[in-house]
């Protein structure tokens, strides 16, 4: 059917005409225009405001079909709001293959939080999500080389710290003065005895934690692995205890709320966020000043290296932290020095001194 010939045409008109309504005429309109913008903005590069957008668009649709993690979107937005903070300010205009290096560092110096230097690991962190940036322009035909080349990763030759067995106890003794002790004493319990990542305790249910099977279901950790590790009766008893304290006095396998709960009782509906948790370490650190290595990410280092020094194979610390590559497992087989020592002294593989003593009685005859 021809249209008529008019002057003006109301979107309402041009749907009748068409025999199409006129919401399907919208979007096919916004469609072509998304897709004109999309493709001029490939003919002439487009900017770098552009191209972290559609990289969130799709890393948020990636976490809706449980491919990437919901910590790994907060970790990526948090840093990438940043970011375009940053280009939006200062540079608006500046088209995805000029960002650089450089560039990254005025974004990360522009913090107006930050006073202390940042660790190797978190610098190498924000280099991976630019070059995570950089292979999905390259992917998606925006550029025709992946830049992320530009970005490098810093080397770190740093042992992982951990808690000695007395600064434990002085860990303890110092969350007694701490609001709701019996909670800080449990968080830093459950910490040190299963090696869990702040993210997997945070959103933990009451029923992951089996005490009729003595284990613990660790749901959708890092890369949303699943997972169940052993539990320690210490661990146990421990929170056992806590959640009588908070209100719960009979475990329930069925129960749905948090294990660590802000609204305790038996609601529990209102898990602990990851920064509250990490809270916790910040002010034990301030309390603790001759201790000052203390995270949240220590008690996992800890537990790792205690596990070692006990004699359980990487293979089986692997399955337990959650590592997909044992290789990351390795790196609590770097003992500190008195660590060595200890190892060395305990279990030399032959009585040092009666070898000796009996050289010396052979170098006696022959003389």
């Amino acid at each position: 059917m021809a249209i008529e010939k008019k002057s003006n045409f109301s979107l309402e008109e041009i749907s009748k005409q068409l025999g199409v309504t006129p919401l399907a005429l919208k979007s096919f309109l916004e469609l072509k225009n998304h897709e004109t913008y999309v493709n001029s903005n490939r003919t002439e590069q487009p900017l770098a405001l552009f191209i972290i957008d559609e990289f969130l668009i799709n890393l948020k649709e990636l976490v809706q079909i449980n491919k990437r993690s919901s910590e790994t979107w907060t970790t990526y937005n948090n840093f990438l709001i940043r970011v375009k903070s940053y280009l939006h300010e200062h540079c608006s205009s500046l088209k995805i293959t000029e960002l650089n290096e450089i560039i990254l560092l005025k974004i990360i110096q522009s913090s107006p939080k930050k006073k202390d230097k940042y660790a190797v690991k978190t610098l190498n962190k924000y280099s991976a999500i630019m070059k995570s940036i950089m292979t999905f322009a390259f992917e998606m035909n925006y550029t025709q080389v992946d830049f992320g080349y530009k970005f490098k990763f810093e080397n770190a030759a740093l042992l992982p710290r951990y808690i000695k067995d007395e600064d434990v106890s002085k860990i303890l003794k110092c969350v007694e003065s701490f609001s709701k002790p019996y909670r800080c004493r449990a968080m830093i319990i459950f910490l040190l005895g299963t090696g869990c990542r702040v993210s997997e305790i945070s959103s933990m249910r009451v029923k992951d934690f089996d005490v009729e099977n003595d284990l613990i279901f660790i749901r959708k950790g890092k890369g949303n692995k699943e997972r169940y590790i052993p539990m320690f009766k210490e661990v146990k008893e421990e929170i056992l205890h806590y959640l009588s304290k908070s209100g719960m006095e009979e475990w329930d396998s069925k129960y749905e709320g948090y294990l660590f709960a802000r609204d305790e009782n038996l609601q529990r509906e209102r898990k602990f966020p990851i920064r509250t948790i990490e809270y916790l370490a910040d002010r034990l650190r301030e309390r603790l000043p001759e201790i000052n290595h203390i995270t949240v990410h220590t008690f996992r280092h800890t537990f790792a290296v205690k596990c070692l020094k006990m004699g359980i194979s990487l293979h089986n610390l692997s399955l337990i932290l959650g590592h997909s590559d044992p290789k990351t497992t390795m790196v609590y087989t770097q003992l500190y020095n008195e660590d060595l020592k200890e190892q060395i002294t305990n279990k030399f593989p032959f009585p040092f001194e009666n070898l000796l003593n009996q050289v010396i009685k052979d170098e006696d005859v022959d003389k």
